[in-house]
């Protein structure tokens, strides 16, 4: 297999990165509402070890457990449902699922040797944003087909709320994202991603535009305060009232995949991708006799010898990053260690023992995190393998694969973000009713699309800018 086979390969494994990082998005929510809520979470399911040892994983194992009685749960089919498109509907937005990441670039461009030019996308489309949106909304159709085939009014009422604010906030988050798409000049994401690392942040040259789609993405997602389609108060459960076992388990799968695809769109749109910065530092640097104080970052982000110049320094950042973390990982669990030891609970020898094995497991990998940056920073100098063709600088294949590394490492830290706040809004904002989010799509948020759009035309006309 050639070096482009294996890199293609590499690119179908990032497409499942959505559906990776569903245990973790499932963890984050639990956690995050009882850390909002004030109350544990989480905490009773464990793995039994030797020793007395029992592992929660703070809460990972009742999330496996929860997993398992899902997809091994008698799946009953109710008797008055449309068995064909009942069974077919929660395949439906899992499908979509998989697609859509397929057109995120996940890293910038590697140059093979012979100029080849492999690109962060699997699916590399210069409409890919037009792609993109066609797919995502392919989903509600499982929410819509799903509600009708149950043949149950609580499910067909989530259902057309599901299909109304589709229909309501798609409008208002394409306008939204057409200003930045007219800066640009161009629909594909990788272009969009270029033109940020080369001039600023989506968020910072059109903040009304990531407002708007932000909000349309809570809609788009059937997340609170959006998540009428499944009103517990009005509709007992919404469109999945007759779903269960491993059918629920699929709708569920799906709205947590689009969660963190959702995330890292709104990454890629408005926070750079994979570009680190929020703007050119080079264009805000003070020149001395020796050279620029960022002379030591990359110009040019989106190329494929990003970071290259000085890929030693960012490992090293990247490790020391990953060794504060678990070093205070560590030592949060010490201290929570602490404070449980003082409830004089049933189970503290048990939980002492658990907290044990986590600081200890934390503090050992974080110690090894600090010496891989130290070696980073001394060891490693790709600018001593670096060649000139043509008048450009080529970087050997390993150097640009780490660079590819740390890009993808780049972007999940900003959609982990996201998909952070998804959480933190959910257990935040009270549910909006029916009749209000209507109004606040059509009357206000359309409103201010259009008028946002209008300016950003004029302002791109009058300084030329998306030639």
């Amino acid at each position: 297999m050639t070096i482009e086979m294996w890199l293609t390969l590499a690119k179908l494994g990032l497409v499942l990165i959505p559906f990776a990082l569903v245990p973790v998005m499932i963890l984050l929510e639990r956690r995050g509402a009882a850390f909002i809520q004030d109350r544990p979470g989480p905490s009773r399911a464990a793995i039994p070890l030797p020793g007395g040892l029992r592992i929660r994983g703070f809460g990972m194992v009742h999330n496996f457990t929860d997993g398992v009685k899902l997809f091994f749960k008698e799946s009953l089919v109710p008797s008055f449902a449309y068995k064909p498109f009942y069974i077919l509907a929660p395949a439906i937005p899992v499908v979509t699922a998989v697609l859509t990441p397929a057109l995120i670039p996940w890293f910038g461009p590697i140059t093979l040797d012979g100029g080849v030019r492999v690109v962060g996308q699997f699916l590399d489309a210069n409409s890919g944003i037009l792609a993109l949106f066609a797919l995502s909304s392919l989903s509600v159709y499982g929410v819509v087909l799903g509600s009708w085939a149950s043949n149950s009014k609580y499910s067909l009422l989530g259902g057309m709320r599901a299909s109304a604010m589709m229909i309501s906030y798609e409008v208002s988050m394409g306008l939204g994202a057409l200003g930045l798409f007219l800066l640009v000049g161009s629909f594909s994401l990788t272009a969009v991603v270029e033109w940020q690392a080369a001039h600023a942040w989506g968020i910072l040259v059109q903040p009304v535009g990531f407002f708007l789609f932000v909000t349309s993405m809570f809609a788009e997602c059937n997340r609170s305060p959006f998540d009428v389609a499944e009103g517990e108060s009005e509709l007992v459960a919404g469109f999945h009232t007759e779903y269960s076992a491993i059918k629920f388990a699929l709708y569920f799968m799906g709205e947590y995949c689009h969660i963190v695809i959702a995330s890292a769109l709104i990454a890629t749109l408005y926070l750079g991708g994979y570009s680190p910065f929020p703007f050119d530092l080079h264009a805000f640097s003070i020149h001395t006799e020796t050279g620029s104080y960022f002379d030591w970052l990359p110009k040019a982000p989106y190329d494929a010898a990003f970071i290259a110049r000085n890929l030693g320094t960012w490992i090293g950042i990247f490790a020391a990053g990953t060794a504060i973390l678990l070093l205070g990982a560590a030592a949060i669990v010490g201290a929570h260690k602490k404070r449980y030891a003082s409830f004089k609970a049933s189970d503290q020898k048990a939980r002492a023992k658990e907290y044990g094995f986590f600081i200890a497991v934390f503090a050992i990998i974080g110690l090894l995190a600090i010496v891989g940056a130290v070696g980073a920073f001394t060891q490693i100098d790709p600018a001593s393998e670096a060649t000139r063709v043509d008048g450009v600088v080529r970087y050997p294949l390993w150097v640009q694969l780490a660079t590819a590394a740390i890009q993808v490492g780049i972007v999940l830290a900003k959609t982990l973000f996201f998909c952070w706040v998804f959480v933190w809004v959910r257990w935040t904002v009270p549910r909006m009713r029916y009749d209000q989010i209507m109004a606040l799509g059509w009357k206000v948020l359309l409103n201010v699309a259009l008028v946002n759009l209008l300016v950003t035309a004029i302002v791109a006309k009058l300084v030329g800018v998306g030639k």
